[in-house]
């Protein structure tokens, strides 16, 4: 998850005309014209990770289970909520005018070597008179954000309409960026011919898999603090009672409000995860592990906090693999993620990428060091033809800020990714695909996400799933083949693909990107993991997700309590949607589904925050937005995959 406390460094430029120019000055960093030396035909792990076969996992029961009664008491009124998504598909979160004003000032300013610390006093200043934030947070903002952003914005070498339009997105309209305009390469291999598979027979092995995301564990997180606070993060010691309204304590397990997770919620999931799924074949952990106070953290404090819930992991888990994937909130600042030629000791990632290749070597054969250690990547070998890859999807996020420099496929991790692949479809190994943000989500950069879903289209024979977290929400996104009209752009001889800038969205469902909900309870949400049954050892495998199901528990009732929280089955996917499958193609049509009955709807929204008590009402426009989410496995260009949903519901 993300706030919007990062944008605020460009639009309170707006009012920020002359500064003094002294002190310490903004930092030069050497980008050794974006050399990155690595060789990423990397030879892929041939050891099965796993040296047991599937087992025959007992699926879902297909009668519904029964929902610990609640017995809530009647919350004071509140003003009617409106969804956290809400917003229309196609407009504006951020204005990008003011962006753009912003973003014009401050490049005039870090150009003129104005110094980091007038920059800093003066937007503090102005965070604090148009009480967007306390002082506190507002220089926390500064002191973290700024040594990056100020001299990432020193090398730029775009304006500010491209800049607003990488940050931003499809809001900002059709801006031509030509230095972010780069296609990812493909070996001169057709594509096998695309074959409908038979569903695999009941009672044949399968695999038992956990997921967990975004547990964004909080150390300060204090009982009885006030959680209904005026910071951006709340349930500590330090936060402020609401300006207006009584003061909501925070419960013993966790709150609804703007709070992440108290050790006892996770300690007590993981207990319950390793006593009702002692079989569990291996663990997808897809990342986001520290707290929302991003205007807070240091690396030291993300490390003992990768630290500590590392060993939460391995103490509770010490025989069972588990696959990591690096969440945005892991580096500092949160979503900044340097590609390797920014050398510079002070800006390069490298600091986080040794320690998590210390940490995963429990889980990870030897060989995924030299992947992990350069992009915080890699892949293994689960078992014959089974293989997962991990992505580092921080490479497409909108708020790396070196990403605006460059963005050319960071890390090279595109071009690892199809030469994983390649060898794959040659091996005949089908690939589960793990990760942190979306493909689809706002949050990643349109040309990353366009080349990515590219590379998706090509390989469609061979991934067979993927598996995200970042929303926090209980959800799912289709990816679709997207055909591309060439009128208007120049061939480039390099590439066996060209950019194509106008899009025909053919309807025909390619892969299915499975959002996990979060253990976190920010906002609105009640904790949950994810069990995935996956097709096993046998001769005709697929490999595909055969059902999978959503842990919660009742955070209301279990704060009264001061007993253990009751963990239970919320809903199993193909029971609660009268799925026949869980192909791309059943997804594309429960979606159509969602849309002509309401009721199978707020089912829906139900789970989406796993029926919380607190959910905020969902309107024409929170439902249009909910929707073209889940279609939207490509970033940044709903109006051509939602068109058909603004015109059901109006945009």
């Amino acid at each position: 998850m993300e706030t919007k406390l990062p944008v605020i460094l460009f639009l309170l430029v707006v009012k920020h005309q002359t500064l003094k120019t002294e002190a310490t000055p903004i930092a030069e960093v050497n980008v050794s014209n974006f050399k990155d030396d690595w060789n990423y035909k990397v030879e892929p792990n041939k050891m099965p990770v796993l040296s047991e076969s599937s087992k025959n996992h007992n699926l879902p029961p297909p009668t519904k289970v029964e929902i610990p009664e609640k017995k809530f008491v009647k919350p004071a009124p509140l003003p009617e909520r409106v969804a956290k998504k809400i917003g229309d598909a196609v407009r504006a979160r951020v204005s990008c005018p003011i962006c753009r004003l912003g973003v014009g000032l401050l490049q005039k300013e870090v150009k003129k070597n104005t110094s980091f610390e007038d920059i800093r006093s003066k937007f503090v200043g102005l965070c604090v008179a148009f009480k967007v934030e306390s002082e506190d947070v507002c220089t926390g903002i500064f002191d973290v954000f700024g040594p990056d952003v100020l001299p990432a914005l020193r090398v730029v070498q775009i304006g500010p309409d491209e800049i607003c339009a990488l940050v931003l997105g499809e809001v900002c309209g059709n801006v031509k960026i030509p230095l972010h305009e780069w296609q990812v390469e493909f070996p001169d291999v057709p594509k096998p011919n695309i074959t409908k598979r038979d569903l695999p027979k009941a009672g044949l092995p399968t695999f038992k898999v956990l997921q967990i995301s975004d547990t964004h564990f909080d150390p300060d997180y204090v009982v009885g603090s006030v959680a209904n606070c005026e910071e951006p993060l709340c349930c500590r010691s330090t936060s402020t009672p609401p300006l207006v309204g009584q003061v909501v304590p925070a419960g013993k397990w966790g709150s609804y409000q703007k709070c992440d997770a108290p050790k006892i919620l996770i300690d007590n999931m993981l207990k319950n995860i390793a006593e009702e799924h002692p079989d569990i074949d291996y663990v997808i952990w897809t990342g986001d592990l520290p707290p929302h106070d991003i205007w807070n953290q240091t690396k030291q404090s993300n490390l003992d906090i990768l630290s500590e819930t590392v060993e939460q992991m391995f103490e509770h888990f010490p025989n069972t693999p588990i696959f990591p994937a690096l969440g945005n909130h892991e580096s500092i600042p949160a979503g900044s993620f340097a590609p390797p030629w920014v050398q510079d000791p002070d800006r390069s990632i490298a600091w986080l990428y040794t320690k998590v290749a210390d940490h995963w070597r429990k889980w990870l054969p030897a060989s995924a060091g030299n992947t992990v250690l350069h992009g915080g990547f890699y892949s293994v070998l689960i078992r014959p033809g089974f293989r997962i890859i991990s992505l580092n999807m921080n490479y497409c996020h909108t708020l790396s800020w070196w990403l605006v420099v460059n963005s050319t496929d960071p890390a090279k991790e595109l071009k690892w990714l199809v030469h994983e692949l390649q060898e794959a479809e040659n091996k005949g190994e089908k690939v589960h695909l793990i990760g942190h943000i979306p493909p689809g989500s706002s949050d990643c950069m349109k040309v990353w996400s366009r080349n990515f879903n590219k590379i998706i289209e090509r390989y469609e024979n061979t991934i067979q799933a993927q598996f995200y977290g970042h929303t926090h929400a209980d959800e799912f996104e289709v990816l679709y083949d997207v055909e591309e009209s060439s009128k208007g752009e120049e061939k480039n001889p390099k590439f066996r693909r060209k950019y194509k800038k106008t899009l025909k969205f053919t309807g025909r469902p390619i892969s299915v990107a499975y959002l996990g909900p979060s253990v976190t309870t920010f906002e609105d949400h009640n904790p949950a993991y994810r069990i995935y049954y996956v097709d096993g050892d046998h001769e005709n495998t697929t490999r595909e997700i055969l059902d999978h199901e959503t842990w919660t528990i009742d955070l209301e009732e279990a704060n009264k309590k001061n007993s253990d929280s009751k963990w239970y089955r919320l809903y199993s996917a193909k029971n609660a949607y009268k799925m026949d499958s869980l192909r791309p193609e059943a997804w594309a049509k429960l979606i159509n589904d969602l849309v002509e009955n309401p009721d199978l709807f707020e089912l829906f929204y139900k789970h989406y925050y796993r029926d919380s008590p607190v959910r905020p009402t969902c309107d024409r426009k929170c439902k249009l937005q909910i929707l073209c989410d889940l279609k939207s496995g490509r970033s940044h260009v709903k109006h051509q995959l939602c068109h058909d949903l603004e015109l059901t519901f109006g945009s």
